[in-house]
């Protein structure tokens, strides 16, 4: 369903956006990225935090050169020009079928840099929903799990953010065969 969806988005293009306006699209959420924004207290989330989303924002800095940093301030990190115009450079490198896919996964994880994860396949769907849910999980195991709700909203993103990310891939793979000659 999802994927059917991303396809009928991409065939008619109904807002008529352009290839930049989907890549300002997907930069926009730089800014206020999920894994930016970090709480004060209690303590073990603090650690929880640090632990979880520290790694992936070193990998996203090294991996495209950039600077993304976090903050527990409610005005967010301050993220130079350079590093939205650098990540602006390399989703220009993807066709329109795969940012209308970037787009989505990135709507859906509310973050940039664990988009930019899965499309390099450094981070699983999993994971990757794990780290967006990761203030909501750590709810979960202090209060309790309502399963008609929490569940259900688990397997949907699950299911949105894999849908997205084969998508991606799919539009942006090629491969092509060789035949050999026989020689008789």
């Amino acid at each position: 369903m999802h994927l059917t969806t991303l396809c009928n988005t991409s065939l008619d293009n109904p807002t008529q956006r352009s290839k930049d306006q989907l890549i300002q699209a997907a930069i926009k959420f730089l800014d206020t990225d999920t894994i930016c924004y970090r709480v004060e207290e209690p303590e073990t989330l603090v650690e929880l935090q640090k632990n979880e989303w520290d790694p992936v924002i070193e990998w996203a800095e090294n991996r495209y050169g950039v600077e993304i940093g976090s903050s527990t301030s409610i005005m967010g990190p301050s993220i130079p020009a350079r590093t939205h115009e650098v990540l602006a450079n390399h989703l220009a490198s993807y066709n329109m079928w795969a940012l209308q896919g970037i787009e989505f996964v990135v709507t859906q994880l509310k973050s940039m840099v664990l988009t930019l994860g899965l499309t390099d396949l450094h981070l699983t769907v999993e994971q990757a929903v794990l780290l967006s849910r990761l203030e909501e999980e750590y709810q979960i195991q202090k209060w309790g799990n309502v399963e008609w709700a929490h569940d259900y909203e688990l397997q949907e993103l699950r299911a949105r953010t894999a849908a997205g990310t084969l998508f991606i891939h799919l539009c942006s793979q090629s491969s092509t065969v060789k035949h050999k000659l026989l020689q008789e």
